[in-house]
């Protein structure tokens, strides 16, 4: 090969490395969340990691009944708000809990989260005496994922984004 087409090759091939190394960081990067906070009371959102839905739903969280018992609680029986308070991981889970005040936005990384894991969020009501209003199971086993939740009064809203604007260099 003539040592202008070497040159031509290893020059692109040295391009391809580049793409290849920015590619795998997007394809493994963790989902970001923001949540936006409409309402006029504060709420925390605790986050965790698992490498099922179903080892998602048999996670064991402390909780307090309406009748103000304390239990134990699995993730699936909490799929539905309003039913306890006061919810507590107990398992041992990499957790990420942050408070959104009224009026505010907040973003975050969710660090704990390797390719294939389900993403889990629980929200409680810290004005209502730390009510259980949303548990949010996100799917999504790829890439750049981008997850949004907007408290309100009375309800909630979100979305999900599963894969990047880089899909085509990827396997």
């Amino acid at each position: 090969m003539a040592p202008r087409q070497t040159a031509l090759l290893l020059a692109g091939l040295l391009l391809l490395n580049g793409v290849s190394v920015a590619a795998g960081e997007v394809y493994d990067g963790p989902p970001t969340v923001t949540v936006t906070n409409e309402d006029t009371t504060t709420y925390r959102v605790t986050a965790f990691t698992a490498d099922s839905r179903q080892s998602a739903l048999l996670t064991n969280f402390a909780v307090t009944t309406k009748d103000g018992d304390r239990r134990l609680a699995p993730l699936s029986q909490m799929v539905w708000a309003l039913e306890f308070r006061n919810v507590t991981l107990v398992d041992d889970v990499s957790t990420q809990q942050f408070t959104v005040e009224p009026n505010e936005t907040v973003t975050t990384t969710i660090e704990s989260w390797t390719p294939g894991d389900v993403t889990v969020y629980v929200v409680e009501d810290l004005g209502d005496d730390e009510l259980h209003v949303k548990t949010e199971i996100e799917t999504c086993p790829q890439r750049q994922q981008e997850h949004s939740m907007t408290l309100e009064s009375g309800g909630s809203s979100g979305t999900s984004v599963c894969a990047s604007s880089v899909d085509w260099l990827l396997p």
